[in-house]
């Protein structure tokens, strides 16, 4: 039991930590001081006004006093609504690791690897981040809901056009007994796929081994047989015949969210290692 503490403790800790939820207390932030509203409308204009000054970082003081005058007008148990299904958009920045700057047209840029999480080589790939979807269902009596998170890219080859791609993370949610405002979160696989549903020639080249660790550090190559061993991860060897690449880790720990407000266009959650992800309801 003590070796499988060790090991945890040397995992990495990102991004909403989609692979590698574990519990932690997240810790204190530097909050604006508040200011009273006195509507939940008033205080999503805020909240949105409040994002867009900080260029869509969540943790901005601003952002978090924001999100403080918001929380009172959330839904009652937002865990057990209805209104947590449905089809989300990230705006809040992507929250991946060690971030290479922007492109030209001001997206976000990391290498392959710290988006995915060392799942998907080659890790040093960069790639481009179009927009984060999170699409949603809810739980039903005796069964999940599902919780994913869709990231639209393009992977920027080093002489080639960029190719479009879509990464995949799925979860199963299902609400926390006695804390309806939390949504317990299990990430159990994903996949990394052409946009356009067609391998290219390109496509295949840049990926003729999905599987290697050949470019990983030695930390992350033990971190990765960590996963293996602790959580049953196992990464793709080669290229499915639609181009795409899978992952699986059928033990994987178990996270949450606590859901800061709720209703019918906007949520804000709050991982357990303090990530905060504000999303508004696409129509339809």
């Amino acid at each position: 039991e003590n070796r499988r503490c060790v090991a945890l403790l040397a995992l990495p800790t990102p991004y909403v930590c989609m692979l590698f939820l574990l519990a932690a207390s997240p810790p204190p932030l530097r909050r604006a001081p508040p200011v009273m509203l006195s509507s939940a409308t008033t205080a999503k204009s805020a909240l949105r006004a409040a994002l867009a000054a900080s260029d869509g970082e969540p943790k901005a003081p601003e952002v978090l006093a924001a999100i403080t005058e918001l929380e009172p007008f959330s839904i009652p148990e937002p865990a057990l609504s209805p209104l947590w299904a449905g089809d989300w958009r990230v705006i809040t920045k992507p929250d991946f690791p060690d971030s290479l700057g922007r492109d030209a047209a001001g997206r976000y840029k990391f290498s392959l690897g710290r988006a995915s999480f060392n799942m998907f080589a080659p890790q040093m790939l960069p790639v481009a981040i179009d927009s984060i979807l999170n699409p949603s269902s809810a739980p039903a009596p005796g069964s999940p809901g599902a919780y994913e998170v869709i990231v639209k890219l393009d992977l920027l080859l080093p002489d080639a056009s960029p190719l479009a791609a879509t990464m995949e993370n799925v979860a199963e949610c299902t609400p926390v007994d006695g804390n309806p405002g939390r949504m317990a979160v299990k990430f159990g696989g994903g996949c990394l796929r052409p946009a356009d549903g067609a391998p290219s020639e390109a496509w295949r080249d840049t990926f003729a081994a999905p599987g290697s660790s050949a470019d990983l550090s030695r930390m992350q190559r033990f971190q990765l047989w960590v996963a293996r061993r602790l959580f049953g991860l196992r990464r793709a060897e080669e290229v499915a015949a639609d181009g795409t690449m899978t992952y699986e880790m059928p033990r994987a720990p178990e996270g949450y969210l606590d859901i800061l407000f709720l209703d019918e266009d906007l949520r804000v959650t709050r991982g357990n290692r303090g990530s905060i992800v504000i999303a508004e309801r696409l129509p339809g």
